[in-house]
């Protein structure tokens, strides 16, 4: 090997090291209210997304987008998870054209109870994928609604699901 191509390659190490640890790169989100608490990346801003939000995160030159919804328990009677997440699918519904929904899905989120639909259809003259996910906590119900662009979805996808999976009480 020249001595040209070691010293090519190692500026290049030294480069990537920055790069892809920033990449992984967290940041903690807690909700307006101290109940919850969410993992997004670095480079994710607060947002102004939704008034009723206790949590509104993202990053415009990803388009891609997270808010958490929080209702209490105790102001609930005869709710559960499953009528929760289909009063607030249908609530997301009632805004978007032409919807195509992929779910339910039931999963954990920090050891909770959780479902999730996809959703893909227009609003505001855009397409939109969003993640309806709805967890249900001894305490509360929380609606995590995340979306992108069609033409963004393969590059944050996966945060979007892995912010979604962070989300937890406030220790």
């Amino acid at each position: 090997m020249s001595k040209r191509f070691l010293v090519v390659a190692a500026f290049a190490a030294v480069l990537a090291i920055p790069l892809s640890a920033q990449n992984d790169q967290q940041k903690t989100i807690r909700s307006s209210d101290d109940r919850l608490q969410i993992s997004v990346p670095a480079d994710w801003d607060k947002q102004d997304l939704n008034e009723a939000a206790e949590i509104q995160v993202g990053n415009e030159e990803q388009s891609a987008y997270l808010i958490v919804l929080i209702e209490l328990k105790a102001d609930l009677f005869g709710w559960n998870l499953d009528r929760h997440s289909h009063v607030t699918l249908g609530t997301l519904l009632s805004s978007v054209d032409l919807p195509k929904i992929s779910g339910p899905k039931a999963m954990k989120v920090a050891g909770f109870p959780a479902v999730q639909y996809e959703i893909r259809g227009a609003s505001g003259g855009s397409n939109i994928v969003y993640l309806h996910t709805t967890v249900e906590t001894p305490e509360l119900f929380a609606q995590v609604l995340a979306w992108t662009v069609p033409s963004q979805e393969a590059a944050t996808r996966k945060q979007l699901e892995e912010a979604i999976l962070s989300l937890r009480p406030v220790e």
